[in-house]
């Protein structure tokens, strides 16, 4: 199998609906910072995957009004499931011999014209632009990418590589949109109609793809910045009249794009006014269940149970009515509910239970909401319209509009229970045998007696490479204490300070800083019982550390994307791998900072924790040596790689350490002290010993690291090349006012995606 049919067979086993390919020069128009020529050099192809909606979630979601946006929630997940495929396949290319820069699927942008990019809300690479780069779409009138199979009703995702692949054809101008401006008519910001400035063209080879011109800040309105669609919008939109309105008429909630939901292609287009005001995408089969075989259901279900879900519930519409619960008002016709679940063990000795759960639940409704999501398309594949919804995603972790008729069904479901579980449910017009929760459906996998060391160590090794880890060690919980004992004298006490934002996302900073005081914790912390902690890794790309920031593109979003992707990516991981290790008979926490002497990293997804944080752990679970700079070096990534730790009860056999004299530290200039634009890093060396290897770094003033790279503050960490005009450093001790002051000058509209990258780790030889 050639290189482009690995990378297809790859694409669909990840999920992918669509996949296809363009190479550089078709890009050779694009303003080169807005581009994949720019972003990597030398590259020379685009890989580009596609998403498809479910059809019920757009044509039910946003039908009482823009803003409640109910099923078309699944597009917060499908966001989450575009990083994970861009980031898996660039993994995938890597393996391959070949540099790959992935790009994230939403939410980094240049808001206002950076240089000579005269643009806003400009990506780094418009995946809209590179799915007909790839073959795959044609420009709608509403700007949005166009394809024959589903019309708007996708989203993409981009990979830039050097690998050299035949490009797909080309789709021709104008086949596929038929120009009805459904979307015009129902735009509720007018952003179709008001404020055109004539025709947008996207120059491919000899062919122009054209679309209107549309004020961004307009069409921003409700879909981005959450004003209400009800208020009157002025004539003219800009980004001053944004924060104006805000701070007016505060905000209402998020818009389920209506040029999106309007715009089916004329060829699979029809209507039901009874179910939709919306178009309905014809469907190319039409199945009857009188006819078919029994596999068809079971496949269905026992692909779930093949993706790690634990539990498969099944009810009839019939079964719910009779209970009072209404599946109708989800999708009407729904024959079937298909419940998802997950069961959590309950740890009451866990001291960072606060800390440490926020990383499981995550990584485990994502698990359950992603399951969902592919068994909603595979029975829509059938001819039947499926629908599902969430509550939370990576990308909108603050989505709090959970259904009623979910919470009624999983309240029915654990009626008579007393567990911490992750659920969500798939509704179907397709019928599908009632089963029952059954709570012994995962005993054991390996019994007790067959579980010896060497053997349990390798069952969990080999299924932690299973679920996509590249790393993995482990150390007992004496190294851990060991280790931690040596870092008290130096770390237990600290003073810190810790900053949070009391206004809204679109208003001026209005800070809230504390003091907090440091303390060192053990493995014991989490379990009593400790006696082993797995250490998991995942890698940067190398590609993105080496052209992070640099020109042409000065582009900073494919360094910050690689910050949160590898956080909740390894978090969905290490909650498998917790898991697994329950099905075997053993208790588990993951934390994603076991000693609690890591910090966080400015990012648009929320809190994430920084590459400092687990780097002993891993250290004494043999992965890496000590850079200078306190970072880990690893054998296959350098310092490339985040990790995240699995306390157990389970006692597995360690891995050697790694004593390592950091050579490049020695034989190079001290870029890590020279490239921090706050002077954090010290030469003040910490030394400790474990397992008779040494280990020495230098430290950290916390506070003037956190200053650039999680407050965002000092513009040579990253955020300056997103156009924040904020750059500040410290020329004195930093102090609760002085941080204060510094976050209040943030730009309002900026301030809510911040982004960092770390000029220490880009600069480091071992990166």
């Amino acid at each position: 199998m050639n290189l482009k049919e690995s990378i297809k067979k790859f694409a669909y086993e990840l999920g992918a609906d669509l996949v296809g390919f363009g190479n550089i020069d078709r890009c050779k128009h694009a303003p080169i910072m807005m581009s994949p020529q720019g972003l990597f050099p030398g590259s020379k192809t685009v890989i580009v995957m596609g998403l498809h909606h479910p059809d019920a979630c757009i044509e039910l979601g946003g039908e009482k009004h823009p803003q409640e946006i109910g099923p078309y929630s699944v597009q917060y997940l499908m966001n989450s499931r575009l990083d994970e495929l861009s980031y898996k396949m660039a993994t995938f290319i890597e393996n391959q011999g070949y540099g790959a820069v992935p790009i994230c699927s939403s939410n980094i942008w240049r808001y206002n014209q950076y240089k000579e990019l005269d643009a806003v809300f400009a990506p780094d690479v418009s995946h809209i632009y590179m799915a007909v780069v790839a073959g795959l779409a044609d420009m709608g009138y509403n700007g949005l990418a166009l394809t024959l199979e589903y019309g708007a009703r996708n989203r993409f995702i981009t990979i830039v590589t050097d690998a050299e692949i035949e490009p797909d054809p080309l789709i021709e101008p104008g086949t596929i949109c038929d120009k009805c401006m459904l979307c015009r008519k129902h735009c509720p910001s007018q952003a179709l109609s008001k404020e055109i400035d004539g025709d947008k063209v996207l120059q491919i080879e000899d062919k122009e793809y054209r679309f209107a011109n549309k004020n961004l800040w307009r069409c921003a309105w409700g879909e981005h910045f959450d004003l209400d669609l009800d208020l009157e919008l002025p004539e003219k939109v800009t980004e001053e009249v944004i924060i104006d309105f805000v701070e007016k008429y505060g905000v209402r909630s998020g818009e389920m794009g209506q040029c999106l939901k309007f715009c089916v292609p004329k060829k699979i287009r029809t209507f039901d006014k009874s179910y939709s005001k919306t178009p309905m995408r014809k469907y190319g089969i039409s199945w009857d269940e009188n006819l078919e075989s029994r596999a068809v259901n079971d496949k269905l279900i026992n692909d779930c149970y093949a993706k790690g879900i634990e539990h498969v519930v099944i009810q009839s519409a019939e079964s719910l009515k009779a209970k009072g619960i209404d599946v109708d008002s989800m999708l009407p016709g729904t024959k079937t509910a298909i419940s998802l679940i997950r069961i959590h063990s309950k740890n009451k000795d866990n001291k960072r239970e606060q800390l440490t759960s926020g990383g499981f639940n995550a990584g485990a409704d994502y698990h359950i909401d992603s399951v969902c999501y592919d068994l909603t398309k595979d029975i829509e594949a059938y001819g039947f319209r499926s629908l599902m919804t969430l509550a939370a995603a990576g990308s909108h972790h603050n989505y709090k509009e959970a259904l009623t008729v979910n919470r009624k069904i999983a309240k029915d479901i654990f009626k008579d229970t007393d567990f911490e579980y992750s659920i969500n449910t798939v509704f179907t017009r397709k019928t599908l045998p009632e089963r029952s929760l059954n709570l012994a459906d995962n005993q054991l996998l390996v019994p007790e007696k067959y579980n010896r060391k060497s053997t349990l160590t390798g069952i969990i090794k080999d299924y932690a490479k299973e679920v996509g880890v590249d790393l993995c060690g482990v150390a007992s919980a004496e190294r851990i204490a060991a280790i931690t004992e040596q870092l008290k004298p130096h770390f237990d006490g600290e003073k810190y300070l810790n900053a949070s934002d009391k206004s809204h996302r679109f208003k001026l900073y209005d800070p809230v800083v504390t003091e907090e005081t440091r303390k060192v914790f053990v493995a014991e912390d989490y379990m009593p019982e400790a006696k082993s902690v797995i250490v998991i890794g995942l890698r940067y790309h190398q590609k993105v550390l080496e052209f992070a920031t640099k020109p042409p593109a000065e582009a900073v979003g494919p360094y910050s994307f690689q910050t949160y992707v590898t956080q909740w990516q390894g978090n969905l991981m290490a909650s498998k791998i917790v898991q697994k290790l329950k099905h075997l008979g053993y208790k588990a926490v993951m934390t994603n900072d076991l000693m609690g002497l890591g910090s966080a990293i400015a990012s648009p997804r929320g809190f994430v924790e920084d590459l400092f944080s687990n780097r002993f752990a891993a250290v004494a679970s043999g992965l890496g040596f000590l850079a200078e700079s306190g970072r880990v070096v690893s054998e296959e990534f350098g310092t490339r790689q985040r990790f995240i730790a699995i306390v157990t009860d389970a006692e597995l056999k360690v891995d050697d350490m790694v004593g390592q004299v950091p050579e490049l530290c020695e034989n190079y200039e001290k870029f890590c002290i020279k490239s921090c634009p706050t002077s954090a890093m010290t030469s003040d060396k910490i030394t400790f010993e474990c397992g008779g290897v040494s280990f020495s770094f230098n430290n950290r003033d916390i506070n003037r690291c956190d200053w650039s790279k999680r407050y965002a503050i000092a513009g040579d960490c990253g955020f300056k090349y997103l156009g924040s005009p904020l750059d500040e450093v410290p020329d004195a001790e930093i102090n609760a006012e002085t941080l204060a002051s510094a976050l209040k000058k943030h730009d309002p509209i900026k301030k809510y995606r911040p982004v960092a990258c770390e000029p220490c780790m880009i600069e480091c030889p071992y990166s």
